[in-house]
């Protein structure tokens, strides 16, 4: 490591928190020297076939409901798992747990503590390809076609895998063990079952036995996931909070012991809901999928609460639940989806339902049902939560939700046109950023995505892989000086020198769809960015000045692929056209995006090149 690269590590350091840094390097140590072992005692546990007991077929499931659900169930029996909630993939029944499917490898450390493996193995790929057979998506599944057709063939399939997985997977052993997350959602998934089946009161030994294991998992190394200050830390803070209840309210013999996880449990989430989830409900993470993964594990725990007849979590938690709800109702579109904001990794907390991953509907309906008993949505698929859930729809309240022009302190702005919306990110990093995507901006008109962001892929897609960088200031709507990064990249993920804005205006509006907003960074390298955003009607002009050291700039814009013609600096497209002042040059180039993990939809790329020291105007004007 250079020593200037040391100093922007060791600066970052303090930034991330000095506490965390040296537990996390103690942490590290005790793992490569092998010592971490004894906390995490390996054994063979026995297990029952059995884990769920028929049950009398449920009669009120919506029609139009049935085809998604038996089509995957059944994909499921043949062998077919959905990954990403996008990807099918053939790992046969039950699954090949340890393969890889987007390369065909095998996992070859079945039987390893999983202390002793690596997180990153180039030969195997990306470990989240081994992880996803194992996060128990399919459970959702399977138990609601069993619900809902009352053909055994479903729970059988669905007790078989279950008691497979054991199997194979012995406690602490191998890389399905190595994640307190991803155990929290398996903890998660496996208790959804119970209630679809409405056995979560009379459980059979085999699910009490399991759901201790990773409860005892989870317990053993909360202080790493708190110490990553994500929703690493939220999600097994719920789980502890959400398993240890359970099982003090099914199982007497030990339920002082289950009673003081869940306490240390909801200790912990209180905790980190004060630290990471701002005052206008922003997260840590910057991250508009990692934001639903932390609003459906908020969604879990009320559930929970209510079910257990539990005691009230704190007023301080409670708002900043309902804030973050608040939220997440900004960022969505008409169509359900969202900006494809920050890293993307595919994860869909609350699965029981068979909308697309990218509806954002589900999950919303869900949170604001527990938290305010309300809904925002009129009858549609997204609803089948709250079904399964038990809560009553006509008994809440209908809000119609409306979009409105709004700053956000964890750093977006929310602009409103007529019949198009903004979201704008600006730099305020209190919690580590992961994406160059400083002044990105994402247009959206008639419930369609017009200037897109480009998402994730992989964190690790491979040594031989060529495909784009997303995470990089070339991947989203903003500008580059000298095509360098905004921050320098330090390791996979942890950027150095974050940047600080110069000044962040308020919105000022004339009237409900105009208005504008600017603000402006200057780099660690003395170059600085302002942009001025106005909007009138479904007019959008964007004014960036350019100054600094550098000697060029360029600003990008991403767009689907699309009937577009270009002549000089006017792109006119179906859907209205952009205009770039005359002082830089205009080309479009091929680019990729990637709205589901492990997949890229083509797209193009709109580049503005000029000289530094400039001012670059881009009208936008939607018919």
């Amino acid at each position: 490591m250079s020593p200037k690269k040391l100093l922007w590590y060791l600066e970052t350091s303090l930034k991330l928190g000095v506490t965390d840094v040296l537990y996390v390097t103690k942490y590290k140590f005790l793992l490569k020297k092998g010592l971490l072992k004894k906390k995490f005692p390996q054994k063979a546990v026995t297990f029952d076939k059995f884990f769920y007991k028929p049950i009398a077929k449920v009669e009120n499931y919506p029609v139009d409901w049935k085809i998604k659900l038996f089509k995957e169930a059944d994909g499921l029996i043949e062998g077919n798992l959905k990954y990403y909630s996008f990807h099918s993939k053939k790992l046969g029944n039950p699954p090949n747990w340890f393969l890889n499917p987007f390369n065909n490898k095998e996992f070859p450390e079945h039987n390893k503590h999983w202390t002793e493996l690596p997180d990153f193995n180039n030969n195997i790929g990306d470990i989240k390809n081994i992880w996803e057979a194992s996060k128990f998506d399919w459970i959702s599944v399977l138990s609601r076609a069993y619900a809902v057709s009352g053909d055994e063939k479903y729970l059988d399939t669905l007790n078989n895998w279950i008691f497979d997985w054991t199997e194979k997977n012995k406690y602490n052993s191998g890389p399905n063990w190595k994640c307190g997350q991803e155990t929290s959602f398996k903890l998660f998934n496996l208790l959804l079952a119970a209630v679809i089946f409405k056995q979560d009161k009379t459980p059979a030994d085999s699910l009490i036995k399991l759901i201790e294991l990773f409860l005892y998992r989870i317990d053993a190394n909360i202080r790493y996931a708190t110490s990553q200050r994500n929703n690493h830390g939220t999600s097994e803070a719920a789980a502890l909070y959400i398993g240890g209840n359970w099982l003090a309210s099914v199982s007497g013999e030990k339920k002082s012991e289950y009673l003081k996880i869940a306490n240390k449990g909801k200790s912990l989430l209180e905790g980190l809901a004060a630290q990471l989830i701002y005052n206008d409900g922003s997260f840590s993470q910057h991250s508009v999928t990692y934001h639903r993964v932390l609003l459906d594990t908020l969604s879990y725990v009320e559930f929970w609460r209510e079910k257990l007849k539990l005691n009230e979590f704190s007023i301080e938690f409670k708002t900043k639940a309902l804030k973050a709800g608040e939220w997440m109702a900004s960022m969505i579109d008409e169509s359900g989806d969202c900006p494809n904001l920050g890293s993307n990794d595919g994860a869909m907390v609350l699965n029981i339902h068979s909308c697309d991953y990218r509806d954002f509907r589900p999950g919303l309906q869900t949170n604001q049902a527990l938290y305010k008993n309300e809904y925002c949505f009129e009858d549609g698929a997204y609803d089948e939560p709250i079904y399964w859930l038990g809560i009553n729809k006509s008994e809440l309240k209908k809000v119609t939700l409306t979009k409105e022009s709004k700053v956000f302190q964890g750093g977006y702005v929310i602009m409103k046109g007529k019949q198009s919306w903004a979201a704008l990110r600006f730099p305020f990093f209190r919690f580590r950023p992961n994406q160059n995507d400083i002044f990105h901006f994402d247009l959206w008109y008639k419930g369609k995505n017009i200037l897109i962001d480009s998402g994730s892929y992989s964190y690790n897609p491979g040594k031989d892989f060529k495909g784009p960088d997303l995470k990089s200031v070339h991947a989203h709507n903003t500008a580059s000086f000298d095509g360098a990064e905004q921050m320098p990249r330090i390791s996979k993920f942890l950027l150095a020198k974050w940047i600080k804005p110069g000044t962040v205006g308020e919105i000022k509006t004339e009237d409900k769809y105009s208005g504008n907003w600017g603000g402006s960074y200057t780099d660690y390298r003395g170059n600085s960015h302002g942009r001025k955003v106005e909007w009138n009607d479904n007019d959008w002009t964007i004014t960036d000045k350019l100054s600094g050291n550098a000697k060029s700039v360029k600003l990008g814009f991403n767009f689907y692929p699309d009937d577009f013609k270009i002549d000089k600096n006017i792109i006119n497209f179906s859907w209205g056209k952009i205009e770039v002042s005359q002082n830089a040059s205009v080309e479009i180039v091929d680019h990729q995006v990637s709205l589901y993990y492990w997949n890229f939809q083509p797209a193009k790329r709109i580049l503005i090149s000029s000289a530094n020291n400039s001012i670059i105007i881009t009208k936008i004007s939607l018919n």
